[in-house]
């Protein structure tokens, strides 16, 4: 049964905080390259996890569509590479999208994207092309 609010709603508040990853930690697999070691870090930062492993799914980790689009502009970033987001919805493991990482590097394929600035709302400058 769940806890209800005088109106009958949902109560919330009542409800026990959830429990921590299911998962044993004998599934964890550290990373094993600078390249795992850097996307495993993005990705515990974006999913405010104290640690991920390389096999685990960003999805089943608490990751979403607006999360994954912010993975990959901090892999674009940091790597230089221009990552698809499909590849992170179609393969979602730190070890396969690093192994990507590493050929798209390999192959050149670099981001060639410009960067969009800043604007300050209260001037009404133009921004800088």
């Amino acid at each position: 049964a769940l806890p209800l609010t005088p109106n009958g709603k949902l109560d919330r508040k009542a409800l026990p905080a959830p429990e921590g990853r299911r998962e044993s930690e004998s599934s964890y697999v550290a990373p094993r390259t600078p390249t795992e070691e850097l996307l495993v870090s993005i990705w515990a930062e974006v999913l405010k996890l104290d640690r991920v492993g390389i096999e685990d799914n960003f999805f089943e980790l608490g990751g979403h569509s607006l999360l994954a689009t912010q993975v990959v502009s901090r892999v674009r970033d940091a790597f230089g590479v221009e990552l698809e987001l499909r590849e992170l919805f179609e393969e979602p493991t730190a070890k396969h999208i690093a192994g990507l990482i590493d050929v798209l590097a390999r192959q050149g394929v670099k981001n060639n994207r410009p960067k969009i600035n800043r604007m300050a709302r209260s001037t009404g400058a133009q921004p800088e092309w």
